[in-house]
């Protein structure tokens, strides 16, 4: 009893702490600045800069081309789910998620979504219920297609088809991690209602997990309103669009290098290197993608310095497009007029 007195103000205050965003943002931001420094310990940086350097520039320029074509793709996504409700110009659409990405990029504790709902309140006139179910439905899109490659890959590097994949056990962990996901989401939708009326469950789950949970699976219904009829085949294939767009702006990174990769293998990679943005990272995501990505690029046969310069000159490349389509998107938002109703 004595234990679990002393234990339980240390716990309440540590929760009470990670709250905060300042202080989560600080704990995020010490944890990149210690992944760069680790891999620089392990790589010098003199061999990374060696690296660095493009052989060709028409690849470069060709990441930047798909990457906006995987932003136009994006936003097609988000116009269709709000089609519903209301009525979104693509340019309004591409806006508010460039900049909801750059802000997710410069703020180390992902205030982005916050402003994509405050933008659908604020000029779209739509409710919080209405926003938080599309900005659900969305990742969910996301993350089935991050599921699909994943499965894909595994299924290759199990048969042998392609070996200049990640190992077995990466694609393994991170799939799971996708599919764990998508079934909390789908579990969230048929749980919440339930959870209401079972006196059993509200006896032996944490009020706030329940509580969770019903809001998950109001927002999720919500949502799914909009995935209804012949609208679901064109978000399912724009969201494809935008997952392959994706892939091929990474696989153009090894041309651009003289580096001999399979397409098939980069897809496979940047999906799997798109778990590194949920870890706690600084700003811009620096130090924990330059060190995992350098890590996964290892595992497809890379030498370990060749891995670094490759992804600190696909993290440069992909900062400048984060950064200068944001700013662009922020001032396309001053501009824009209130969203009108179907």
């Amino acid at each position: 009893m004595r234990i679990s007195i002393s234990i339980r103000p240390i716990r309440e205050r540590a929760r009470a702490a990670w709250v905060n965003p300042w202080i989560r943002g600080a704990v995020n931001s010490a944890f990149g600045i210690v992944a760069l420094y680790l891999l620089f310990r392990a790589v010098p940086i003199d061999q990374v800069e060696h690296h660095l350097e493009p052989r060709h520039l028409s690849p470069l320029l060709a990441i930047v081309v798909l990457t906006l074509l995987s932003q136009v793709a994006r936003a097609t996504r988000w116009m269709l789910l709000l089609r519903a409700w209301t009525r979104v110009r693509l340019t309004d659409a591409l806006w508010v998620n460039a900049a909801t990405q750059l802000v997710n990029y410069a703020v180390p504790f992902r205030a982005g979504e916050a402003l994509r709902l405050w933008w659908l309140v604020r000029r779209g006139g739509q409710s919080a219920a209405v926003g938080l179910g599309v900005i659900v439905v969305d990742h969910a899109f996301d993350l089935g297609g991050v599921a699909a490659v994943l499965s894909a890959g595994t299924l290759l590097k199990l048969t042998a088809a392609d070996t200049a994949l990640p190992s077995l056990t990466q694609l393994v962990v991170v799939l799971g991690m996708a599919l764990v996901t998508l079934m909390a989401i789908g579990g969230g939708l048929l749980l919440g209602p339930r959870l209401v009326c079972s006196s059993r469950a509200l006896r032996f789950l944490p009020g706030r997990w329940v509580e969770s949970l019903q809001r998950q699976s109001a927002a999720l219904r919500v949502g799914l309103a909009a995935t209804r009829g012949q609208r679901l085949l064109g978000i399912v294939l724009v969201s494809a669009t935008a997952m392959l767009l994706d892939g091929l702006a990474f696989f153009m990174l090894f041309p651009a290098l003289g580096l001999a990769v399979p397409v098939a293998s980069a897809i496979v990679t940047q999906v799997t290197l798109l778990y590194t943005y949920v870890l706690p990272a600084a700003p811009g995501y620096v130090g924990s993608l330059e060190a995992m990505g350098t890590f996964l690029l290892s595992s497809i046969g890379l030498s370990r310095p060749v891995a670094a310069g490759a992804i600190v000159l696909w993290h440069l490349v992909g900062a400048a497009v984060v950064i200068g389509l944001g700013l662009i998107a922020l001032y396309g938002l001053r501009r824009s007029r209130p969203l009108s109703h179907p």
